[in-house]
């Protein structure tokens, strides 16, 4: 795997955020232009779905095979690289949305519905199935309509110019090595990404922990509280005859007594 192809080199962007370089592609003669693995294809489906117009697709397509496509520089919300066109330079770039800190949360908490899917991403990968705990989320990963947008320099009348849509198509051929540049487009890196998916489980694991601790929850049943029993009837009819004898004359008090009563 070549550098081009690969890691990249780490570092931060003009604004402070994660960002990754990749050098240029060198250029190709004839061959495909989208990408191949699953990520690499559902992101030119989507950007396809994008900017439908074949006119500039089929430039773009073109214009990625040329090698005039300077360093790729993947960070949040933005793909950015220098183009060569002729004897001019161009800055061109692409911009998608971020994920907010709740958006995020919520994905996370989807993912850890689906075991296997968490095990995989535990592992380094980036599962197909992912997408669909990003659905359940309802959030964006790949890019769709007001989401995705291009900027260049170059003045073409195309919007996108063959510039911004070459640049999207060599971002696919970065997927085939690295679907996790989808994550960092929208805000997480693979690392950060990994510790909040952690977090969640283990926060789920502490919810759980506390529900069995609750009162009811243990599957004991409680003793009823026990009643007195009642008393013989019996009882009562023997207190009656016992009121109901005449009472004892009491005895004659002592001489002497009597001037005290």
């Amino acid at each position: 795997m070549s550098e081009a192809q690969g890691g990249g080199a780490r570092g931060r962007d003009a604004r402070g955020r994660d960002a990754r370089g990749f050098p240029a592609f060198p250029a190709r003669r004839g061959g495909r232009a989208r990408g191949r693995s699953f990520w690499a294809a559902r992101w030119t489906e989507a950007m396809e779905d994008v900017w439908p117009e074949e006119g500039p697709l089929k430039k773009g397509r073109s214009f990625a095979r040329t090698g005039r496509i300077g360093p790729i520089t993947v960070s949040p919300g933005r793909v950015a690289a220098e183009v060569h066109g002729g004897e001019e330079t161009h800055r061109t770039r692409l911009t998608l949305t971020v994920l907010d800190d709740d958006e995020w949360d919520l994905l996370w908490e989807k993912t850890a519905d689906r075991p296997a899917e968490t095990k995989a991403l535990l592992a380094g990968d980036l599962p197909e199935d992912l997408l669909e705990a990003v659905e359940d989320a309802r959030v964006r990963v790949l890019p769709g309509y007001g989401d995705l947008d291009a900027d260049c320099d170059c003045d073409a009348p195309d919007h996108p110019c063959p510039h911004a849509t070459a640049l999207a198509y060599q971002l696919s051929w970065l997927l085939d090595s690295d679907p996790w540049l989808l994550l960092l487009i929208r805000g997480r890196a693979a690392g950060e990404a990994v510790e909040e998916l952690k977090s969640a489980l283990l926060l789920r694991a502490l919810a759980g922990d506390e529900e069995e601790d609750e009162p009811g929850e243990t599957g004991t049943e409680t003793e009823p509280a026990t009643t007195p029993p009642a008393p013989d009837p019996g009882t009562y009819a023997a207190q009656r005859a016992a009121y109901a004898r005449p009472a004892t004359p009491l005895p004659a008090l002592p001489p002497g007594i009597e001037c005290l009563a």
